[in-house]
């Protein structure tokens, strides 16, 4: 059902009385639930956040659509440009999510149209409307004014184009520039010409520039932080807010959970993959599974290495007991193996370095099909992971249920298959990383998948 209209209206002027920096959901919280989708705003208001960001297309006939990239092939049953649909096309399609988002979420959820979402969400929540191609800017602002609702969005594109008819309206404004470094602008002629408000990359952007676009008076939106070492990087008093696609995760510090919630079957606060993964962040399966599969050829393009943090789980301390049951349900040889990363930091991990991932920083644990259990320190970067230390164990049976207890000290690092007889645990000594470790799930060459994931 929609959320209750009663509610009380928030304006974008509202967010100033908040502190900074303001979290801004990046597609209504896209690492959550599926972008761009009626659920992931609905969701992003329940969970209380400051704002939300829309993406809207201008199509072919004239009517406004919700939907990020230039073509409508990656989220949608429907194919071609974007910009060319139409809206009977729009209405007529749906959005595949347990296609691409995750394989629990139906395939039939409706494509917004702009103004249905504007008038569910508009006055519950602060929006960030994203016009992303000719002519959308100037349709937003229309339809913004027939609802009444300019008091409630800010406007944003690539383009000072687009902005022009929310300047003219009265409604604030946000220019985009990935580096912050205008090109035939300067900072006070955008202030000048009525934006205030700048959106940089402070993946590319230096921390400098960001200050100078705050010092000279913009109101500084940086976007899309979703680990928490980035948002900690920022140089926070020159951020207004900070756009995420799991802001709820990346604004905290502490862990939010001493265990999975595999049994929700879907995506949880935190569970970021590996870029090289194409976004693959696994599959669940009842009751309470959470899978990953590179068996096969899948993932040749990683050299079939996947990942996926539990961020929620992180940062652990200088001791901790991480439990898990696990079930290899296929392997490409009797040295593939699933795997238990531990890093300082939640950074991005990629276990293999040959196609440019990094494997940062901490140490991993492997548990191969042949039985081996194998410990490694890891330096960051490329630099060759150490073996610390292996055991040669019973060799897994696909299907089968086993358990790893994993136990950190700070001088040890002890692995052991808890359900099985001896041979089965290792011991290194290792002092070197303590005290802000992250814990990822991943896999080479298997498919595997993993329950009971606890922390004591």
């Amino acid at each position: 059902m929609p959320l209750d209209p009663t509610y009380p209206v928030a304006t974008w002027a509202d967010l100033a009385n908040l502190p900074a920096p303001r979290w801004i959901a990046h597609r209504g919280g896209r690492w959550l639930a599926p972008e761009n989708t009626v659920e992931a705003y609905r969701m992003a208001a329940e969970l209380g956040i400051d704002a939300i960001e829309i993406d809207v297309y201008r199509l072919q006939d004239g009517g406004l659509v919700v939907m990020h990239d230039s073509t409508a092939d990656h989220t949608s049953n429907l194919t071609g440009s974007t910009g060319g649909l139409t809206t009977p096309a729009v209405l007529r399609g749906r959005i595949d999510a347990g296609t691409w988002f995750c394989n629990t979420w139906p395939n039939d959820l409706r494509i917004p149209l702009f103004a249905d979402l504007l008038a569910e969400m508009g006055g519950i929540v602060p929006l960030v409307v994203h016009c992303n191609n000719a002519g959308s800017g100037a349709a937003a602002v229309a339809e913004i004014q027939r609802q009444e609702r300019a008091d409630s969005v800010l406007v944003m594109a690539w383009n000072e184009t687009e902005l022009a008819a929310a300047r003219a309206a009265g409604i604030p404004t946000i220019l985009l520039d990935e580096d912050g470094i205008l090109s035939g602008q300067t900072y006070e002629g955008l202030l000048a010409a009525g934006t205030e408000y700048f959106g940089i990359n402070p993946a590319v952007a230096q921390a400098s520039t960001i200050q100078a676009a705050a010092a000279a008076g913009l109101k500084v939106i940086v976007y899309t932080v979703n680990r928490r070492v980035d948002y900690a990087a920022l140089p926070l008093a020159s951020v207004w807010a900070v756009i995420s696609d799991d802001p709820w995760y990346a604004r905290t510090t502490a862990p939010m959970r001493t265990r999975d919630i595999f049994s929700a079957q879907t995506y949880f606060h935190g569970m970021l993959g590996i870029v090289d993964g194409k976004e693959d962040r696994g599959q669940f399966q009842a009751p309470a599974w959470f899978g990953l599969d590179t068996s096969g050829t899948l993932h040749a393009e990683n050299l079939g290495y996947l990942g996926v943090m539990q961020g929620y789980l992180g940062p652990l301390g200088d001791a901790f007991t991480l439990d898990f049951d696990f079930v290899l349900d296929a392997a490409d040889s009797a040295g593939s193996s699933l795997q238990l990363a531990l890093t300082t930091g939640d950074v991005e991990y990629d276990d293999d370095v040959t196609t440019g991932g990094a494997r940062a920083a901490g140490y991993n644990i492997l548990v191969r099909s042949n039985g081996a259990v194998d410990i490694f320190k890891t330096y960051g970067g490329t630099t060759p992971a150490t073996k610390l230390g292996g055991v040669v164990s019973a060799a897994l049976v696909p299907g089968t249920v086993y358990h790893l207890r994993v136990q950190v000290t700070p001088g040890q690092i002890t692995a052991t298959r808890t359900t099985i007889g001896a041979p089965n645990s290792v011991t290194v000594t290792d002092a070197t990383y303590r005290g802000d470790m992250y814990p990822h799930l991943g896999v080479r060459d298997v498919k595997a998948r993993w329950s009971d994931l606890v922390v004591s």
